[in-house]
Parts: structure tokens; C-alpha cells; sequence
């Protein structure tokens, strides 16, 4: 089809002009749209035929012959005779370009002017189109008034004469565009070649117009030919021809569109082709519609400034390279400032993570592997936010084994400068702990709950921009209990029996510098037993990128799986590490602590002597028989025997306070709480007996200690109140009131104490 309808264009071309072989396919377009006004009218008007109207049938057949010779003589049908056209482009075009003639020879003014008459042509012809069917309604408009026929078949004529117009011009347009594509490309590339700038215009339709244009044309032909049937005047004639017009003339019109985009899409391939190969990438589009228009100026934009990269490519690349250089030096320099930083940091951290225990029951040791390393004059070090420290520390004439596994938040040297700011404080604590009498004298879990709120209210300082995760706590070295607590630190581990299980808490602490309630502090105890180990770690023994095939990361989120590694272990650190490396790579700084009570001792057996044994038996019989008195002698002498047995020794506690004894009852408390300081119960009754003697700084002491362990204990509590009111500490007893009311339902009892509190207040201002 495009080479029959390219060998028309050029016989009229050759012979005529070259306006003219356009405009003699845009004259399809005018028998086209009088197709469509002859079968419009015939089916909305029956009356309208030759021997009705003949005035209007002759006028509408006069004024179309001379709109088609207007038309044809408008863009050059008489130049073989030298009339060139009406019009000024019209005449340019036909004058300079000739089919055995080329225009390489112009300037570029010419080649410009003749481009742009070229590229409105389409739209001057539509305009033509247009002017000229308007010419022909005129004409028969005035017939049908001067010989007075009915007006409602004007307005009939009126819509066919719309449906003919709108045919007639969009085929004119799509008709010019088509063939003026290829002389639009040769001036192009003449212009191109000599380095000049193409003016992007474009035409007035875009590829959205046109597409719309073809649309609403099958939507009219559909429905003129269902007015044409609905009228029953139609034969099968009539409509054969209807039809076979009609897709003969959009056949034409969609072969025309698309193949003008895709010999636009050919040339934009051409020229990406030529671009990629090493050359100028020029781009002649030959549409004119506003997309493509707008993606050459883009696309000639890129060329020229890939043109411009290829011309300076030599310059460019020794620039960048020298720029690269000097950006290198420069990193280099600050890479060992920052080196000799980070070199300061660590020894200034290195002191304040210590391993400095002395007693022979509880060893502790720790590996910590911090995930930035460096190197400065020629050392390689590490630096990051984990860190460890043990320390014995004495506390009422008993040494404690003081440990600490901390995680600061931050990489590399945040990290390491919260680490520096913990470690110096601990220190701090530590020292103090030796110097001053009144620290010492301090039970354990008082000691604990003081270090924990001055490091807090240090790192509170800095409002939440330096947090620290931490476990930490005291070991009894005699006894083996431990005390601790966990600010949002990984769960610790219980090596027992070969067995691995974390050491779980219900404790409520932030990490340090959180926001904290008053009630949220609680240490939690655990005893030891002969050959038990504890092993602490921060969460970089969890986060472990995992070993695969794919090039996806898989990071383990499984905090369970750490407990293999330490059974697998066998406990031992080094072994724990190597175990957590086969599994995969560390994403984070590592630090772990093992602490082992008595671990090559075996736990003697408590058994009672034989003679204890039937004392106790008696003892129970007394007190069933109310026969206090004797009971009393009796666990007396078992505990004689058997001085350090846990259970005689709490038996005979309890009868003390039942008989009321609490003089001697203290005195057994204050012995027994000693050796035995993990059994919470008894501290609870040591606290209500020192209130009977009325020591009620040592009720106090143990109160807190209660209070420390268990912050929901609410008869102890109460207790506490009562006791600060006894020793005239007012405020310890409204905070301490306050807590319980959290506690209980039991209004009585906190309304009886709050009146207390009032009439000690009442009393004071008297």
C-alpha cells in the first residue's frame, strides 16, 4: 500500500508540483465527507432527492466542483503553466523543490523558511479543507432560504455538513503530514550536517488528537449507518457501499498513522544506534507530532552534551583524576586523624576495663571483639561501645565479686565514647567503695541500687543521646549469691550441669539514661551452687549474619540459639566464640563475661546428725502439745549440733518470734541472714523482729532490703511506713505510703497509716 500510494504522490509530483500531488489525496477526503452528508441526508431526509431539490442538488454539485478546483488551484495545479498557488508558502514550496532538483545548495535562511512552510502545510490544508466546505454549506443554505424550503432539513443538512467537515479536514491533515515527512527529514539532515540548530515546531495535532480523530471516526460511520438502517429507506446496496467506504477510508487513514510512528520509532532507534557506536546520534524526526517533537529536543539536548563529554573526555578524565587525588589525600589525612582519634580513645578505655578480682571462690574472665578495627603506626587496634569489668569489692567485712557487661548505643566512636563515660564512672563508684566507711558498711543491694542511680543520672544528662544497655550486680563470694539487675540487656545464661538456660527477670529498667519510674528498680537474686558458671554477653552474640548461596542477607533472630553455642562450648569463651564464627559473621561488637563460683569444689552435704534429728522430731511434738518451753531447749540443742544447718537454724528463728523472744530471735537472724543472706523470708521476719527490739534502723535496713528484692511485697511496705514514722523520717513515709496505695484495694489499712502520717504532720507544727 505505500508504495502504490508513494508512485501516485511522485507522478503528480513530477508532473504538477509538489503542493498539489498532496492536495490531490486531501481531495479523497472531500468525496469522502460528501459520502457521509449524501447518506446522512438521505436517511434523515426521504423526501430529499433530485426531483425535490433540484436547485439545491445543482447548487451543492457547482460549488463542490469549483471548492475542488479552488482547492487544487490554491496549491498549485496551474504551475506547469507558471501559476504557482494562492498562497506565499505555497508558492515557496512549489518553486524550490522539483523532482530533479536538489536543495543542498541553499543557504540555510532558505532551508529554514522552506522547513517551516513544510511543517504547517498539514494545518494550512486542513484550514483550506475547512474554508472550503464552509463555501459549499453557504451556498446551499442560501438556496434552500431563496426557494423557501423547510428549515428542519437545513438543520438535518447542518449535521451531515459537520460530519463531512470534520472527515474532510482530518484527512487533509493526516494526508498532508504523511507525505510531507520525507522532505521534513532530507532538510533536517541538511541542516544537521552543517551544525545548525533545527527548530523543534510542531503541528497542531498531537499523537493523542489523531488517535482520538480516528476513534470518533469509526464511532460517526457506526453511527450513521444505524440512522441509515433505523429509517428502513436503506438497500442492501446503499449500505454495501457505505461500508466499503468507510473502510477503505480508515484503512487508509490508520496505515497512514502508524506508519508514520514507526518509521519516527525506526529513525529514533537509528539514531540511539549511532549515538552508542562513537557517532553524532543525529535525530531528523520525521513526525511532527508534539510528543515526539518534545522527546527530540530532549534526545538532541543528550547528544549534544554526550558530544561535548567525548570532545573534553581526555581533559575531563585527567581532571577528575587529579580531583580524585586530591579528594584521596585529603581522605587519607583525615583517615589518620581520625585513626590517632580513635587510637586515644582506646587507651583511654583500656584502663577502665579491668579484670581486677581477688577472691578464690568466684573467676571471672571476658572476650570482647568490638566490630570496627584500625590501624595507627602500624598497630592494628579495635574500637566500639562494649565493655566489661569485675572488681571485689568489700561490704560489711564480706568480699563481693562486682561485675558489669554494658553495651553502649552508637558505632565506632559514639559507641566508644559512651563506654568511656560508663567505665569512668563505675571506676569512680568502685573507688569510692574502698575509701568510704559509710559505702561499706552498706548492704549489697542498697550498693547495687546507688550505683545504678548515679550511673543513670549521668547518662540522663545527656537526654537520651547516649544510652547504655548493661547487666549488673555483686556475688557473695562465700556464699555464692548473686545479686544483679538487667537494663535492657540480653538475657543472661546459667551454666549448670552441663546444661544452658537463660536467667530470666521481670525487671522493668530501661536502658541507663531512659526515663525511669521510681518503682521500676528491682534486684533479683540467685544462689549459686559449687561448679555453676554464668555467662554474659551484649547482642552482637545474636546478631549473626548467617553463611548462604544468594546474595540476600540472613541475619538470625534467634536468641535461643546462643545456649547451643555455650553447651557447645562447654562454657569456655574462646570455644563460645569460635562456635558463634562457624555460624556465620558478627554484624556488631561482641563482648561476653564468664563467672564461675567454686568451680572445681564439690557441694558437701548438709545432713542432719542423727541426734539433730530426733531433737527436731521432739522440737515438732512440743510445739503440737503447745509445749513451747521444751521445744525451745530442744532446737536449742540442735542447733548446737548442727550450727550450720539451714533448716534447725530457721525452725528455731520462728519459735523465738512466736514465743515472742525477739532479742535472741535478732541475734539468730543477724547469724543466720549472714550465711545464709539469699533467703528473702527470713530477712522479712529479721525486719519485725529488730522492730520489736526497737532497732529500728536495722528493721529499716532490712525493710529496704525486702523492698529492693520484691518492690510488690505490700506488707512490707507497710511496714516501712510505719518505721520511718517511728524514727521521724516523714517524707520516706508519704513516698513509701504512696508505692502501697499502687499495691492494694485495701483502703483501710493506707487510710488508717495516711491518718498516722497526718497526726505525726499536726504534732511536728504544734
Amino acid at each position: 500500500m505505500s508504495m502504490f500510494f508513494d508512485r501516485i504522490f511522485k507522478f503528480f509530483y513530477k508532473y504538477i508540483s509538489y503542493s498539489f500531488a498532496i492536495v490531490i489525496f486531501s481531495l479523497q477526503g472531500a468525496f469522502f465527507g460528501a459520502f457521509y452528508a449524501y447518506f446522512f441526508g438521505s436517511a434523515l431526509i426521504p423526501e430529499f432527492t433530485i426531483e425535490n431539490h433540484p436547485e439545491v442538488v445543482l447548487v451543492f454539485v457547482i460549488t463542490t466542483a469549483i471548492a475542488a478546483l479552488g482547492h487544487s488551484i490554491e496549491f498549485g495545479i496551474l504551475t506547469p503553466i507558471g501559476y504557482l498557488g494562492f498562497r506565499t508558502d505555497t508558492k515557496k514550496l512549489n518553486a524550490n523543490l522539483k523532482p530533479n532538483e536538489t536543495i543542498r545548495h541553499k543557504d540555510i535562511l532558505e532551508l529554514e523558511n522552506l522547513l517551516n512552510a513544510i511543517i504547517d502545510f498539514p494545518k494550512e490544508n486542513m484550514y483550506a479543507a475547512l474554508r472550503y466546505a464552509s463555501f459549499v454549506f453557504i451556498s446551499v443554505s442560501f438556496t434552500y432560504i431563496f426557494y423557501q424550503y423547510p428549515l428542519y432539513e437545513l438543520a438535518l443538512i447542518l449535521i451531515g455538513w459537520l460530519a463531512a467537515v470534520f472527515v474532510y479536514g482530518g484527512f487533509s491533515y493526516i494526508i498532508s503530514d504523511y507525505f510531507t515527512g520525507a522532505k521534513r527529514v532530507e532538510i533536517k539532515k541538511i541542516l544537521s550536517y552543517r551544525d545548525v540548530t533545527i527548530h523543534k515546531n510542531h503541528g497542531i495535532m498531537s499523537l493523542k488528537g489523531k488517535f482520538i480523530f480516528l476513534l470518533i471516526l469509526i464511532l460517526l460511520s457506526l453511527s450513521v449507518l444505524a440512522v441509515f438502517i433505523s429509517f428502513e429507506n436503506a438497500s442492501l446496496i446503499k449500505i454495501f457501499a457505505f461500508i466499503t467506504m468507510t473502510f477503505f477510508e480508515a484503512v487508509i487513514l490508520i496505515f497512514m498513522f502508524f506508519q508514520s510512528i514507526n518509521l519516527t520509532l525506526e529513525q529514533i532507534n537509528e539514531s540511539a544506534n549511532s549515538l552508542a557506536s562513537g557517532g553524532r546520534g543525529a535525530l531528523p524526526i520525521l513526525s511532527i507530532d508534539k510528543e515526539f517533537i518534545q522527546f527530540a529536543e530532549n534526545f538532541e539536548k543528550a547528544t549534544r552534551e554526550v558530544g561535548r563529554i567525548r570532545e573534553n573526555l581526555t581533559e575531563l578524565v585527567e581532571a577528575k583524576t587529579s580531583e580524585l587525588r586530591n579528594s584521596l589525600e585529603t581522605v587519607e589525612t583525615l583517615k589518620k586523624q581520625q585513626d590517632g582519634d580513635y587510637f586515644l580513645t582506646s587507651l583511654l578505655i583500656k584502663p577502665l576495663s579491668l579484670n581486677k578480682t581477688l577472691g578464690s571462690n568466684v573467676k571471672t574472665d571476658f572476650l570482647i571483639k568490638q566490630k570496627k578495627t584500625f590501624t595507627f603506626h602500624g598497630r592494628e587496634n579495635e574500637i566500639g561501645g562494649d565493655i566489661c569489668i569485675t572488681r571485689t569489692v568489700p561490704l560489711r567485712g564480706k568480699d563481693y565479686t562486682f561485675f558489669l557487661n554494658a553495651d553502649a548505643m552508637g558505632k565506632s566512636l559514639q559507641g566508644a565514647g559512651g563506654v568511656l563515660v560508663l567505665g569512668a564512672a563505675v571506676q569512680s563508684i568502685l573507688e569510692r567503695s574502698f575509701a568510704v566507711q559509710s559505702i561499706k558498711s552498706q548492704y549489697a543491694e542498697k550498693w547495687i541500687k546507688n550505683a545504678y542511680q548515679e550511673l543513670h543520672h549521668i547518662f540522663e544528662s545527656f537526654d537520651c543521646s547516649m544510652l547504655v544497655s548493661m547487666v549488673m550486680g555483686l556475688i557473695d563470694d562465700e556464699t555464692g549469691l548473686m545479686y544483679y539487675l538487667n537494663a535492657e540487656h540480653p538475657w543472661s545464661v546459667l551454666y549448670r550441669n552441663q546444661k544452658s538456660e537463660f536467667i530470666k527477670n521481670n525487671s522493668e529498667l530501661r536502658k541507663l539514661g531512659t526515663p525511669v519510674k521510681e518503682n521500676s528498680l528491682e534486684i533479683t537474686t540467685l544462689q549459686l551452687q559449687p561448679g555453676d558458671v554464668v555467662i554474659l554477653g551484649s547482642d552482637g552474640r545474636d546478631d549473626i549474619e548467617f553463611d548462604t548461596q544468594t546474595e540476600f542477607r540472613k541475619i538470625n533472630h534467634d536468641e535461643e540459639l546462643f545456649l547451643h553455642h555455650v553447651e557447645k562450648g562447654g562454657g569456655n569463651l574462646k570455644s563460645i566464640y569460635q562456635s558463634i564464627l562457624e555460624m556465620g559473621e558478627l554484624t556488631d561488637d561482641l563482648s561476653l563475661m564468664r563467672i564461675s563460683f567454686k568451680e572445681h569444689q564439690t557441694l558437701p552435704p548438709r545432713s542432719i546428725r542423727k541426734e539433730s534429728y530426733d531433737l527436731m522430731r521432739k522440737a515438732r511434738n512440743h510445739i503440737k502439745e503447745n509445749q513451747l518451753d521444751q521445744a525451745k531447749d530442744s532446737l536449742i540443742e540442735a542447733n548446737r549440733i548442727n550450727p550450720e544447718n539451714q533448716e534447725i537454724t530457721r525452725a528455731l528463728i520462728r519459735l523465738l518470734v512466736r514465743m515472742k523472744e525477739y532479742k535472741l530471735a535478732a541475734e539468730k537472724c543477724n547469724i543466720y541472714i549472714e550465711e545464709f543472706p539469699g533467703d528473702t523470708d527470713l530477712i522479712y521476719l529479721a525486719s519485725f523482729t529488730y522492730k520489736q527490739t526497737k532497732e529500728y534502723g536495722k528493721a529499716i535496713d532490712m525493710g529496704e532490703r525486702i523492698r529492693l528484692r520484691n518492690p510488690g511485697h505490700l506488707s512490707n511496705l507497710l511496714r516501712l511506713v510505719q518505721l520511718y514514722l517511728l524514727v521521724g523520717n516523714l517524707p520516706k513515709a508519704e513516698k513509701t505510703l504512696g508505692l502501697a496505695s499502687f499495691l492494694t484495694a485495701d483502703s483501710k489499712r493506707v487510710d488508717s497509716l495516711r491518718t498516722e502520717i497526718e497526726g505525726f504532720r499536726k504534732k511536728n507544727v504544734d
